[in-house]
């Protein structure tokens, strides 16, 4: 399991220093797990024993990173410092303990040890432990870019950081003021005898539309659902969709219900209420569903299909196996499928939005791309699954895909 980003530290003392050594200001440094370098930095308020301030960390190979406010206090020879709110996140993220020794390292102020995971909730994994090493900020740097650079020959670090919380505070400006669409579609019966019903789509559509409402930033005036709906009735709801979306607003289509694959049309169908399963007539095709998908312009769509083959709308069926900076997810057009499975059916209980809501709920960062989130239950989904289903994402062929990423915008 890889373990990126830092945000729970100690330090040890021994007394005297401690009574003498004050904290505040910028500390620079780098962390190591495994191949992974994490640079960092920390701003510190001391005042007495006690200690206040934020923590920055990023990850040089995949650009996840976070930052924290802290807060904590000298205890005889530590300084415990703990993490009390996520100021914002991208990509992977966990909680550390650290216990870091004081040092002076060619008239530097230098804080040096290892850290290690505990079974906190949202702490890195027990037993996972890296190094890491911090040198005192003594002269001001111009916050410019992502970038951390050693100078071998200097006693100390020379660093530059971008202010990702300022990126991550436009961002989310901007997001505000963009509409969040949502058609949320959930179907337990069917009028044809040969169909079979089903007993959790519904509660599972209703429970996604909950936490949508309740968590992220969609309204009640923007969010669709649909229970039990003809053929009809979906296409004239994405036909509505079609007149209100525009390039500047985000949608979200949920699916759960019945899917069929016909093999030799090589064919993907979502299956109405009043589909017949001997004809196709009432059955809603994937290139249908594409050709919505493509036509709603929305500046990022993102498809989520909790039904049987339901893979077979993906371009790719293989989950994205690199992080990208949110603010560049968001500014290329987007439309991407999340799905249960790929060509296979998959059980009328879904652990599949199980693990997509728990996600969802326990999210603590103000921004979520689909990819992240996608990336954070996937395993879950394969280890807890009856049939060892493989959820899928991916973009979805010739519908305007250009890169970029559908993005959660917490409520505030």
């Amino acid at each position: 399991m890889k373990v990126y980003l830092l945000i729970i530290i100690g330090f040890l003392f021994s007394e005297t220093v401690a009574q003498k050594i004050d904290l505040s200001g910028n500390w620079i440094g780098t962390a190591t797990y495994l191949n992974d370098q994490i640079h960092l930095r920390y701003e510190l308020e001391q005042n007495g024993k006690e200690i206040r301030g934020t923590v920055f960390s990023r990850n040089v190979n995949t650009n996840d990173s976070i930052k924290v406010s802290v807060t904590g206090e000298i205890n005889k020879h530590e300084l415990e410092l703990r993490g009390i709110k996520i100021i914002y996140k991208t990509g992977l993220s966990c909680m550390a303990n650290n216990v870091l020794a004081y040092s002076i390292n060619q008239e530097n102020d230098m804080l040096s040890g290892r850290w290690k995971g505990d079974m906190r909730l949202n702490t890195c994994p027990p037993l996972v432990s890296g190094n890491v090493t911090l040198f005192r900020e003594n002269e001001p740097i111009e916050i410019a870019t992502s970038t951390i650079r050693s100078d071998a020959e200097a006693s100390t670090p020379t660093v530059t950081i971008r202010q990702e919380d300022e990126l991550a505070k436009t961002l989310i400006d901007e997001l505000s003021d963009r509409k969040y669409y949502a058609l949320i579609i959930g179907i337990n019966q069917y009028n044809d005898e040969q169909i079979q019903n089903l007993d959790n789509p519904i509660d599972d559509a209703k429970r996604l539309a909950d936490v949508l409402l309740r968590y992220y930033s969609f309204e009640k005036e923007q969010l669709t659902l649909l229970e039990n709906p003809s053929r009809e009735n979906m296409i004239k709801a994405l036909d509505e969709l079609a007149k209100v979306v525009t390039e500047k607003d985000n949608l979200l289509i949920f699916y759960a219900g019945h899917g069929i694959w016909n093999a030799q049309l090589n064919q993907g169908y979502w299956l109405p209420t009043d589909a017949s399963f001997d004809s196709r007539s009432y059955w809603l095709s994937n290139s249908t569903i594409r050709d919505y998908v493509g036509g709603i312009k929305a500046k990022h769509t993102l498809l989520i299909s909790d039904a049987c083959f339901s893979g077979g709308i993906l371009k790719e069926r293989a989950a994205f196996a690199n992080s990208r900076a949110i603010l560049e997810l968001y500014k290329l057009p987007s439309r991407k499928a999340m799905t249960s499975g790929t060509l296979k059916t998959v059980p009328d209980k879904s652990v599949f939005i199980e693990y997509l809501l728990k996600n969802l709920i326990t999210n603590h960062a103000p921004l979520l791309s689909a990819d992240q989130l996608f990336r954070q239950f996937k395993i879950a989904v394969i280890n807890n699954s009856p049939n060892g289903q493989v959820p899928q994402y991916g973009p979805i062929t010739q519908t305007g895909d250009e890169g970029g990423d559908f993005i959660f915008l917490k409520r505030q």
